[in-house]
């Protein structure tokens, strides 16, 4: 039988955390250092709209977000075979916010006549999206 180690990690917040954490994978996961700011970019190539989201993905980023789905709609508009790329590499944590904005993001998409493609998150991440996957009578899966 094998055992994987595994680190306790105590350190003190002063704000609580937001959604679920997930030390990164990487070296100095562990270390105190800052955790990345939230974000959420936009950026055009073409007939592509790429949306870069980085940090945690929570209620907080809401208003940015819905400004993003506005953004893409507008952008599959009248376009010929347009795209909207979702980036979620830089994700670190998600709650329902993020659950919810990519299920939208899907939908407004394919309602303007474009398509979304997605590019791979963090295990946990990616769990969690795949959980909460559309079913076909567009119910959330985990509802």
């Amino acid at each position: 039988m094998t055992t994987t180690p595994f680190r306790l990690v105590s350190r003190t917040v002063t704000t609580p955390p937001r959604g679920a954490e997930l030390p990164s994978l990487t070296a100095g996961a562990f270390d105190d250092e800052q955790v990345p700011a939230s974000a959420v970019r936009t950026r055009r190539r073409g007939a592509v709209l790429d949306v870069v989201l980085t940090g945690d993905v929570d209620l907080l980023l809401t208003p940015r977000l819905d400004e993003v789905l506005v953004q893409a709609e507008t952008h599959c508009r009248g376009r010929e075979h347009p795209r909207v790329h979702l980036d979620l590499r830089g994700v670190t944590a998600v709650d329902s916010t993020a659950v919810r904005f990519v299920e939208q993001l899907r939908r407004c998409t394919a309602r303007a006549g474009g398509s979304c493609s997605q590019s791979s998150a963090r295990g946990a991440v990616q769990r969690v999206l795949a959980l909460a996957r559309t079913l076909p009578t567009g119910e959330l899966a985990a509802s």
